[in-house]
């Protein structure tokens, strides 16, 4: 079985320009091509992804995964923990135009839940202290990847795909919506996103639409009888418990 370019990536859980990435930058998989010059995947790539994805998630470099497909290799490297570094150090140096240009790098070259889960989350909590320093570095940061998520919406909007809403329920962080969302870009979804995190909501003013809140703590009685009405008035709604 073979697959185009946009069902290899849904498939696999990443973007498009990050198959083209790791092709064009770092020499990995290799799809054949039809006669009209349209990349094709097999199930051998699958297979190549999956052992691709598993290096990364151990921290392992992009750019450093081509040689550990044909030997069995435990490299001693923390590549998350590099890139994190990476950023905090241009974070407190005001280098907002570098910071950003190295979360788009990361953002083509790497799964964007990975690059949420192991590198954007730490790296908010290590300026989460409640000090006027680490505030402000902290509301730097947050602007720049709410920038950088737009861009990929934006980016999503311009293909075909599910259109979904997605916002913010009883939400300690406003900032994790826009994570959310990151996560899900490229995915072959159409994300509008209400930057907040409301405590009342209607979703029923739109119930053809499939609706994702992301909330936090444990759903209490309420909440999930709330719920259980509102699946009931919309078309699809998800919740994603932080």
């Amino acid at each position: 079985m073979s697959y185009s370019i946009g069902e290899f990536a849904r498939l696999c859980g990443i973007t498009p320009a990050t198959l083209r990435a790791w092709q064009r930058r770092y020499g990995l998989l290799r799809p054949l091509r039809t006669d009209g010059g349209h990349r094709q995947y097999t199930e051998d790539d699958v297979q190549q992804v999956l052992i691709i994805l598993d290096w990364i998630k151990k921290g392992v470099s992009v750019g450093q995964v081509k040689p550990l497909l044909t030997r069995a290799t435990q490299p001693q490297h923390h590549n998350w923990r590099d890139m994190q570094d990476a950023m905090l150090q241009r974070l407190k140096e005001g280098k907002v135009e570098s910071l950003g240009q190295l979360l788009y790098d990361a953002g083509r070259d790497y799964p964007r839940t990975d690059l949420v889960r192991e590198v954007l989350r730490p790296l908010r909590s290590k300026v989460s202290a409640n000090i006027p320093v680490m505030q402000t570095l902290r509301n730097l940061l947050d602007g720049i990847i709410i920038s950088y998520v737009s861009f990929c919406l934006r980016a999503d909007k311009k293909a075909s795909g599910e259109n979904v809403l997605l916002c913010g329920w009883h939400l300690n962080d406003p900032c994790e919506i826009w994570l959310e969302a990151l996560m899900r870009t490229g995915q072959g979804l159409r994300i509008d996103l209400l930057p907040s995190g409301f405590t009342t909501l209607s979703p029923e003013i739109f119930p053809d639409r499939k609706w994702l809140l992301v909330t936090t703590g444990e759903l209490t009685a309420g909440r999930q009888k709330q719920i259980q009405q509102w699946r009931q008035e919309v078309h699809s709604l998800e919740v994603i418990t932080l």
